[in-house]
């Protein structure tokens, strides 16, 4: 089929879905206003989408801001909003620190609840065209989900709940899907729960084999109707999963803590089609883009590496941008901006650092790029 007629057609899909699908937890009156911001942004996404989307050679090695959190505990977590330059990232005492790596501007800084020490387990961005809200998932299953979380001290919780019953003391595992509103979470416990985030309820318990220990979630939404557990026997705990970025609703990426990468189909997951090998064992996270043919994983050996889909390895990252070229501190997080090619990687030494390919970047060379101090306020 032609490649040019994909692309169209991928891109009227994506207009419709988002021009019918209604933000979830928001009141539903929209004003001609909130319309004409969601068909701005809606056009910004659909004109990057078709600008990446055989995009497969940058080794972002472009350096453009670098954030010293001042979490005690370092950067757990990270996430890159899609429209603003700003950087939201958690460490395992639950705080919450939100940045703006343009401006060097630190927005807010809260805390996810009083029972620190838990950790956060995964950042989610909810209505991304419209005023996002975010989804923050704890290692012991609470979900809290808040509005106006950029603006100091002004973010309100929108609602809250556990997402799984007798797992605490184990790592929950979630996903999200903002078109069917569903998240999945699991881990330590027998079964795995969907929930309608819009309705805050829980929809249905999905029973586990007695020895399935769930290690990541992927949601397959209208593929399959259901979500995938990656859990094999024999191999080590898988540390990410998704989907193969583009047009490839069937294809997926995982890693695991061993250090490979694998790609499969799942109309016949009993065998990768390509097998990476990224690093040598500590692999600790795994990023792939949303519509670029990049991927990126990192090890506890301080190593920061990015493939196309094609396994073809593109470039390694080794120093944060700063002028004495230090290495990096062991990479807990990776994220990419699903709509630019820009990467952050959250790290134990509490730094986040922001990576752009050599074009998009308003920076080059690591001399050029400022560390960003924060000094915390609740």
């Amino acid at each position: 089929m032609d490649e040019q007629f994909l692309i169209s057609y991928f891109g009227v899909l994506m207009s419709l879905w988002f021009r019918f699908s209604k933000p979830l937890l928001t009141p539903t009156d929209d004003t001609e206003e909130i319309f004409a911001r969601r068909d701005e942004r809606l056009q910004v996404a659909l004109e990057r989408i078709t600008k990446y989307q055989n995009y497969c050679d940058s080794d972002l090695q472009n350096p453009i801001a670098r954030w010293d959190t001042n979490f005690q505990t370092g950067a757990k977590t990270a996430l890159l909003l899609p429209f603003s330059p700003i950087v939201v990232a958690a460490d395992d005492g639950e705080c919450i620190r939100v940045w703006n790596y343009e401006e060097a501007a630190l927005l807010n800084s809260f805390s996810n609840h009083e029972y620190p020490d838990k950790g956060i387990s995964k950042l989610c961005l909810m209505n991304e065209l419209d005023n996002s809200l975010l989804l923050v998932a704890s290692s012991y299953g609470n979900v809290r989900v808040w509005k106006d979380y950029t603006i100091r001290c002004k973010q309100k919780l929108v609602t809250a709940f556990s997402s799984i019953h007798g797992g605490r003391g184990v790592s929950a595992v979630v996903d999200w899907q903002q078109q069917s509103g569903y998240m999945y979470a699991s881990g330590g416990i027998s079964s795995t729960m969907v929930w309608d985030l819009n309705k805050e309820q829980l929809l249905s318990s999905i029973p586990l084999a007695s020895d399935c220990s769930i290690s990541a979630l992927l949601d397959l939404g209208t593929v399959l109707s259901d979500c995938l557990i990656l859990t094999p026997e024999g191999v080590e705990k898988v540390v990410g999963i998704g989907f193969q970025p583009g047009l490839y609703p069937a294809k997926i990426v995982s890693a695991s803590q061993a250090g490979d990468i694998q790609c499969l189909d799942i109309r016949n997951p009993s065998e990768a089609y390509l097998t990476i090998d990224a690093h040598r064992g500590s692999l600790t996270a795994l990023a792939i883009h949303r519509h670029a043919q990049l991927i990126a994983s990192c090890s506890a050996k301080q190593l920061i590496k990015v493939f196309n889909t094609e396994g073809e390895h593109l470039g390694t990252i080794r120093y944060t941008p700063n002028f004495m070229a230090q290495k990096v501190g062991s990479t807990t997080s990776l994220a990419f901006n699903p709509y630019q090619i820009l990467l952050a990687a959250g790290s134990t030494d509490a730094r986040v650092s922001i990576y752009a390919d050599e074009i998009s970047g308003p920076h080059s060379g690591p001399n050029s790029v400022p560390e960003f101090h924060t000094v915390a306020y609740r």
